[in-house]
């Protein structure tokens, strides 16, 4: 049984500097020869955050490669366990592997340029253009540089036309990989699927791709963290998979259905539970002290200004999600990678006049440091279990955060700094999706959402199957009710440090004693 699997995932093996060998079957090494895999060569794993570490500048494509590695680990496990139906009738087939395989390789296929922040410089157009859709993010100003920064670098992204779907949109219209699928037996519209987490018939290909603890997840925090310098990516990796699991999972109905259902989740066995919080805390600080470095998290915020600045002054076959899906199978998608971003941003602004954009241009295209002013952190609970809690643990960050957004031009005018160069960045982290109290008894299939799909799933020598996050014993059971939240505020351009000291000081003057 075994051998079947080992022989066909060992076409082709490629040396990885994590994992050491990475197998790939005949039809994962034809996907990988495609003109829209082969794009993500050109796009950066790690964005702004190779501003502070250096050596962070691996692309989005030796991402994929890990992903489909960490994702072969795991079937190739649940194989051995469920190549046959004699585990209580659950079976994971090579046809199961060969989808969340190629599901694997393909899930950043529809990335786009500068990693995630041009997502969201997409997502703040569309408000702008559709003002009576709802969504996420601060009141903009579509003329006015004013908050730009800071609206720009708090907005937040739309799910729905993020990077997973527009790779959904690749794979069923790409010509190449459209071919190379259904020559497989392999159906497009069902890897586009497994790639955005629509799986509601199957939620255990919703789980090894879309978790908490998930292949996608695992390989960045390994990789980006190796490549970064930093040591938070040294968890169990062996081990952890080791534990996987699938069983039967009982969910109640609300919907006056009187039997209750029987799906199959995906499971750690408990031995597996220190490593998993081992896992939990590092990617929590792998993102505190990496992804949201104080220093690229400024950097990122202004080049999404000048993103956004150049898409709309700029004529491009890449104006908005719609534009750029138009332009699958042709040669301007394949084109659109960071070389094609930073090419149109430089054109854009030496020849443009304005000194926001000028300004913003220096910042990135020499790594001109935004002068840091101040950075608050607080913790608050997510969701309060006790109605009477404060919202809010330190008034002096909610009240710091509120003058940043609503009295900048007063700041700015005591500190003598134009307003339109102060940035603000609030970024949050967590370690889990669900909150202590919630039992996997509990839940229902009638509304099952993704964070309790996704979430860590413990099972005890008995057979009994808990969330991580409600084990009392666990000291992540006392954590997961709470967000850390972080305030970081900057200036950019050739700023005097005593003005930076001062806005400093006109801040927290306000917030003293309040």
């Amino acid at each position: 049984m075994a051998d079947s699997y080992a022989e066909e995932f060992n076409y082709k093996i490629i040396n990885d500097p994590i994992y050491g060998c990475i197998s790939l079957s005949e039809t994962e090494v034809q996907l990988l020869d495609t003109r829209a895999m082969q794009r993500l060569r050109r796009i950066r794993q790690m964005g702004f955050a190779s501003y502070v570490f250096p050596s962070g500048e691996h692309s989005r494509f030796v991402h994929s490669l890990g992903v489909l590695c960490i994702m072969g680990k795991m079937c190739e496990h649940l194989y051995r366990q469920y190549g046959h139906s004699q585990k209580g009738d659950i079976c994971f087939t090579l046809d199961d592997a060969r989808k969340l395989r190629i599901a694997a390789l393909l899930h950043d296929v529809g990335h786009f340029p500068f990693s995630h922040l041009t997502e969201c410089v997409y997502s703040y157009m569309f408000n702008e253009q559709n003002t009576s859709t709802i969504v996420q993010g601060p009141e903009i100003s579509a003329n006015n540089n004013l908050q730009l920064l800071g609206d720009l670098a708090n907005f937040k992204k739309r799910k729905a036309n993020d990077h997973e779907h527009m790779g959904a949109e690749v794979v069923k219209k790409d010509p190449e990989i459209t071919a190379i699928l259904e020559s497989a037996d392999v159906s497009p519209n069902e890897i586009g699927q497994i790639i955005i987490g629509d799986t509601q018939a199957k939620p255990v290909y919703a789980q090894l791709l879309h978790s908490s603890l998930d292949a996608d997840r695992l390989d960045y925090l390994l990789r980006d963290s190796r490549q970064a310098g930093v040591s938070f990516g040294n968890v169990e990796l062996e081990y952890i998979l080791r534990q996987l699991r699938i069983k039967k999972c009982k969910l109640h109905r609300d919907s006056g259905i009187e039997d209750d259902a029987t799906i199959e989740l995906v499971v750690f066995d408990i031995r597996g539970q220190h490593a998993i919080e081992h896992f939990l805390m590092a990617r929590y600080f792998h993102y505190t002290q990496v992804i949201q470095h104080k220093t690229s998290i400024a950097f990122e915020a202004a080049a999404k200004a000048l993103v956004y600045k150049v898409l709309r002054n700029t004529s491009t076959p890449y104006a908005d999600y719609d534009a750029i899906t138009a332009c699958i199978g042709k040669d301007d998608f394949y084109q659109y990678t960071d070389d094609f971003l930073w090419e149109t941003i430089r054109k854009e602004c030496m020849s443009s006049s304005d000194a926001y954009i000028k300004t913003l241009w220096e910042c990135v295209s020499q790594r001109k440091k935004p002068v840091h002013v101040l950075t608050l952190t607080d913790i608050i609970p997510k969701k309060s279990v006790n109605s009477k809690e404060k919202p809010v643990n330190d008034p002096v960050y909610f009240l710091t955060k509120w003058l940043v957004q609503n009295t900048l031009s007063d700041l700015a005018q005591a500190a003598g700094i134009d307003p339109a160069f102060i940035g603000y960045v609030e970024s949050s982290v967590y370690l889990e999706s669900i909150s202590s109290y919630l039992k996997a008894e509990d839940c229902s299939l009638d509304e099952f959402p993704d964070e309790i799909r996704g979430a860590i799933r413990i099972m005890d020598k008995e057979g009994n199957i808990t969330f991580l996050a409600s084990d009392h014993k666990s000291l992540i059971n006392k954590m997961v009710d709470f967000t850390s939240n972080t305030l970081d505020i900057f200036v950019l351009g050739n700023v005097e440090t005593d003005k930076a000291e001062r806005l400093k000081q006109a801040i927290l003057s306000k917030t003293k004693n309040k």
